[in-house]
């Protein structure tokens, strides 16, 4: 078999099984053996951490979201950590001192996870619920995560993203917000999440010991609850609603500082891919992260072997036709904005947007360009 056959197969399973295979084993997995969890009416003192960044917007709404929620006021610590706001927002949290929520002002902007780490410091019980200012909650969101904690296995639960909006249900974001949360469901059942909902997860206050300011805690928290022997876990009926970001511009660069944030994590704990120590969760980490963050060297590598086939047979001219097509109608689609609203074109021009902030983020990290601060994007 020529060497450019042999690449271009290898890559086209790469893509493969960074966005289907994983996905059908885990299912398969799941028909056969599930790992349970024991949940129970579990309603310990919690502390509830909102990080926020000029939000006087949405501030007031968040905050009267969150004292509506069905757990006992008396073991619910609100805390709202400022990050240096600029407007309104440290006024109107403190508005509602009388009703028990603490502020806590940050003097200098050092970004949102600096900010969960001050706020989990000054938390006062054993386990800590996180959740943006632009994240809202159901009024029993807060109970039914906590309850997995009667279980001792378990370190981190994730809520459910939903989008707010039927508009944001049917956007590229949205049917991809579907598919991650289908595939966050399938590794619960069978492993161990090695991704939480940054908008809305909690987790039990002594793993945050190391917390690390300059790194998504939603992302490594996960592989913090592994290394000292936890599970981490989706639970389906904690529901956080929030609105996608409908600009295509500001959705990638939102993306590419996601991704950056990955790698950064991605190394720092990159003994987790280790399958002699870490087992099932190492193939869970190189399927879910570092093959979907190699799709776009797959796609490359792809259309290149291609062209060098394209004189050995009808496969590898449809092949090489399929791709030309589907690129085309990506670039199509970010010229003529209204066919990003065309399932037919939104699915390629998402698919192509997601992967080329995937290729900037590459460069972005070997460069050794950070995103410690940076302004919310708005939504």
């Amino acid at each position: 078999m020529p060497i450019a056959e042999i690449i271009f197969w290898l890559s086209i399973l790469g893509v493969f099984w960074a966005y289907f295979g994983y996905w059908l084993m885990l299912k398969l997995m799941s028909m056969i053996h599930t790992r349970t969890v024991r949940k129970e009416d579990f309603q310990p003192q919690i502390s509830l951490i909102i990080t926020a960044y000029n939000e006087e917007r949405r501030i007031r709404e968040k905050i009267e979201n969150t004292l509506a929620l069905d757990y006992p006021r008396d073991k619910l610590e609100i805390i709202v950590v400022s990050d240096a706001s600029t407007d309104g927002t440290e006024d109107i949290v403190r508005s509602f001192a009388d009703r028990g929520v603490k502020l806590l002002v940050i003097g200098e902007r050092h970004g949102k996870h600096h900010g969960q780490g001050r706020g989990i410091r000054m938390a006062k019980s054993d386990i800590v619920v996180l959740t943006d200012a632009t994240t809202f909650l159901d009024r029993d969101g807060v109970s039914k995560i906590i309850r997995n904690f009667a279980d001792p296995t378990i370190g981190c639960v994730s809520s459910e993203d939903r989008m707010k909006s039927s508009a944001s249900n049917a956007s590229g974001e949205g049917l991809y917000v579907t598919y991650e949360m289908q595939l966050r469901s399938a590794e619960s059942a069978v492993g161990s999440l090695v991704g939480v909902s940054g908008s809305f997860y909690a987790v039990r206050k002594h793993l945050c010991e190391h917390w690390i300011d300059n790194m998504s805690s939603d992302f490594y928290m996960p592989s913090v609850a592994k290394i000292n022997g936890y599970r981490t876990v989706l639970e389906p009926e904690a529901l956080g609603y929030y609105e996608v970001v409908r600009d295509p511009e500001k959705e990638f660069i939102r993306k590419v500082r996601t991704v950056v944030h990955g790698y950064e994590v991605l190394f720092r704990f990159f003994r987790v891919l280790n399958p002699f120590k870490y087992g099932f969760y190492s193939l869970q980490m190189f399927s879910h992260k570092l093959c979907r963050w190699l799709v776009p060297l797959f796609l490359i590598s792809a259309l290149i072997s291609n062209l060098f086939l394209w004189q050995t047979g009808i496969l590898y001219q449809m092949t090489l036709l399929t791709q030309l097509a589907l690129y085309l109608m990506a670039l199509l689609a970010h010229l003529v904005k209204r066919l990003q609203d065309v399932v037919l074109f939104k699915v390629p021009f998402f698919f192509a947007m997601v992967n080329i902030s995937i290729l900037v983020a590459w460069y972005k990290y070997l460069t050794g360009q950070e995103y410690v601060v940076w302004d919310a994007t708005k939504r």
